[in-house]
């Protein structure tokens, strides 16, 4: 008789878990994201179009510590700014430490996003690279806990 694939070569059923997670996954740290969306520019924020930029290159992450490989000219027109613009924010978003400048291709390069903001991996790769970079200084971030004036169980 053949079996389902959760059940072992005996005929109990496996147990299991809702969320099981086999191999690499897309985490985001939703506290780092919240406080650099919620501090706004004339204290230290980003603005309106870097946070944008910024969330652009966290949902086109392709996978683990691989840069966007997106041209310029590409990324501009699809969130509807210039060149010359795009390189500005990107530029800002590097001395922040939020973009990493990965690899070159002519006079094209080629960035990716912090791990500690959004990773592609198992969790031993994230770990990995999280040791591996300096974290960004986000401010009403305080150091390694959540964002100033909230809580985890004020949230609910």
């Amino acid at each position: 008789m053949p079996r389902s694939a959760h059940q072992r070569h005996d005929g109990r059923g496996e147990p299991q878990t809702r969320f099981g997670y086999i191999g690499a996954y897309s985490t985001i740290d939703n506290d780092r994201l919240e406080a650099l969306a919620a501090v706004p520019k004339k204290d230290g924020g980003l603005t309106d179009r870097e946070f944008r930029i910024l969330q652009w290159f966290v949902g086109a992450t392709p996978g683990y510590d691989e840069p966007v490989m997106k041209t310029t000219a590409y990324i501009a027109d699809r969130n509807g700014m210039t060149g010359d613009a795009l390189g500005r924010i990107v530029r800002t978003l590097v001395k922040r430490r939020l973009l990493f400048f990965v690899e070159e291709f002519g006079r094209q390069k080629f960035y990716k996003v912090t791990p500690y903001l959004a990773s592609q991996g198992s969790s031993a790769e994230q770990r990995d690279a999280i040791r591996a970079y300096n974290p960004p200084e986000i401010p009403g971030l305080e150091k390694n806990g959540p964002v100033r004036g909230t809580s985890r169980d004020d949230r609910r």
